[in-house]
């Protein structure tokens, strides 16, 4: 038996030889790698490497990445290492490119994200984190390119929603101020919920000042009575509960500027009395601070609104050719 078992071994063990020779990598430090027409080489050699190739770090000398290469490219699994030893990045290339799964850690170690790829292009489901490991962003990629409803969180997990407001010039797209003035976002989210603002007009333009608009007087062609209109989507305290047309919005002034670009609530001469009315800065106007309340800032279309502000009006300030609106929450 022991004579069988040691003639066994005798020829298991060149196999073992050749299995190693064959699987077993070069190890080198990546500084002993040079690139040559997107080619990788070890240093002296005309062969396109193959095998795996770390950084270390240059303070604690620990390991910070680990590639694999294979025919002189990118092939297999990549690490990445933050200088305390978490894991901060992790996947695999195909040929050079980013392929498959890829996910991200923060440095105290908490996912960043979660993204999948498909020859060096971002495709299928995508997911981020905020370092303290609240959801930030969750969609998908198809190619490249962004689709279908993408939604996004803030640090306390509560939804990040944008507006957009649809023009014939174009589309403007704003983001809504949740801690500085929550009363008005969610008065402003209310009527666009409701499609309260669909089919009004930018009433009032004044070159260097602001664009205004908001009242549900202004589908009316009448314009006698544009501007003079308008009330808060829901009981926010002011009037009387029982008569929707009574409800105001309280003041929820701010510290911030009434720069351009900034989206602000227009108001009759009492303090608490903004209803759904707005206005866009056109230019910085510090005459208007803790006088109205800021609860947004245009973050794409201030071209647009440059346009609209030019455009020829009658003695009221109102536009001759009507600009009307259409506002939809967006991401």
């Amino acid at each position: 038996m022991t004579l069988k078992f040691y003639s066994m071994i005798q020829r298991i063990i060149p196999f073992i030889f050749i299995l190693s020779s064959v699987f077993c990598q070069s190890r080198v430090e990546f500084d002993r790698l040079i690139r040559s027409e997107g080619v990788w080489y070890l240093q002296g050699s005309i062969k396109p490497f193959s095998g795996v190739a770390y950084v270390l770090s240059k303070n604690s000398r620990k390991k910070t990445q680990e590639s694999k290469y294979f025919k002189g490219q990118l092939h297999g699994a990549h690490t990445e290492w933050w200088e305390n030893g978490k894991r901060k990045r992790h996947g695999r290339y195909n040929s050079g490119k980013r392929h498959g799964r890829w996910v991200e850690y923060h440095e105290n170690g908490n996912i960043m994200s979660d993204e999948n790829y498909k020859q060096g292009i971002k495709d299928g489901p995508s997911t981020e984190w905020h370092d303290d490991g609240i959801k930030h962003s969750k969609g998908e990629y198809v190619n490249g390119e962004r689709i279908g409803p993408w939604q996004y969180w803030d640090k306390n997990g509560r939804p990040i929603q944008y507006a957009c407001i649809k023009t014939r010039f174009g589309e403007i797209i704003i983001d809504l101020f949740y801690d500085e003035a929550p009363m008005h976002v969610e008065n402003f989210k209310g009527h666009v919920r409701s499609g309260y603002y669909d089919g009004t007009t930018f009433h009032r333009v004044i070159p260097d000042f602001v664009i205004q608009g908001g009242d549900p007087n202004s589908v009316s062609t009448n314009r006698k009575t544009h501007g003079k209109g308008g009330e808060a989507s829901s009981f926010f305290g002011i009037g009387d509960r029982r008569d929707p047309s009574s409800w105001r919005v309280p003041a929820e002034f701010n510290d911030m500027r009434h720069e351009r670009g900034i989206v602000s609530m227009a108001r009759g001469p009492e303090r608490d009395s903004a209803g759904s009315q707005f206005f866009i800065c056109v230019k910085d106007s510090p005459n208007l601070d803790e006088r109205y309340t800021i609860f947004a800032k245009v973050l794409e279309g201030m071209k647009i609104v440059d346009q609209i502000v030019n455009t020829p009006v009658d003695n009221r300030d109102n536009p001759i050719d009507r600009i009307e609106m259409e506002i939809y929450i967006c991401n």
